[in-house]
């Protein structure tokens, strides 16, 4: 049997480091890619091979959060697997995933008690198409208005508000995610009308400035929500 192919995504260099040479020891895993970049993860070639992502929720990159990378990783390839990783409460973040994505989706909490077949097991599983959510002991459900809202946008949409937000323009985003420009403008304009809904979701320059401002506050928000 092949080992589980794997695209790691972590904010912190070092941590980076360490975990990546760790998993590149098991035999039941094959590192594909390790970077802390997510642009780089979305356009790597490695998507559509990929069995299974492990991505650090908190990416540093303004409003692209892991979960919009996983997301956006989930649309170039169905198939694989996404394993959400942080050191903060993921009850209500995990809420997010829409019903008709949850399956293969993972959330694990960052600590120092996870041994490496634990986690082997988990992303091997996931990318298997099982879902398993390991949180922190106090973590709790909290129904929080952002991420009700959030969770109004279809995973496609909010992948694309999230590179928009990055200031990319609807060609750059559709190269990003392989799509047509036209798509890309046909779901920003949904997006928009969902995001500020007193508009009629039209291409205007203030209607896309104000949608991108609250998908970034509302990001912005969640990620509070964590602390």
């Amino acid at each position: 049997m092949r080992p589980t192919r794997l695209i790691y995504v972590e904010n912190d260099p070092a941590l980076l480091g360490v975990m990546s040479t760790l998993l590149g020891q098991l035999p039941t895993i094959e590192v594909l890619l390790a970077t802390t970049d997510p642009l780089e993860a979305l356009g790597s070639e490695h998507v559509e091979n990929a069995d299974v992502a492990l991505i650090d929720l908190a990416l540093g990159r303004d409003a692209l959060t892991g979960m919009d990378l996983g997301l956006a990783l989930r649309y170039r390839n169905p198939d694989i697997g996404i394993v959400i990783h942080s050191q903060h409460p993921m009850q209500s973040i995990s809420r997010q995933v829409p019903a008709t994505e949850r399956m293969g989706w993972s959330f694990l909490a960052k600590t120092g008690t996870l041994k490496p077949q634990e986690l082997s097991e988990l992303l091997c599983s996931t990318g298997a198409g099982m879902s398993h959510r390991r949180l922190l002991p106090d973590d709790v459900d909290a129904d929080h208005d952002s991420a009700v809202r959030l969770s109004a946008l279809t995973a496609r949409q909010r992948t694309i508000m999230g590179l928009a937000s990055l200031g990319m323009s609807a060609p750059e985003v559709a190269e990003h995610i392989d799509i047509t420009a036209d798509s890309v403008r046909k779901d920003l304009s949904k997006a928009y009308k969902a995001l500020v809904p007193q508009t009629d979701g039209g291409k205007g320059t203030d209607v896309r400035t104000q949608a991108i401002l609250t998908y970034v506050e509302l990001i912005k928000a969640a990620e509070r929500n964590l602390e």
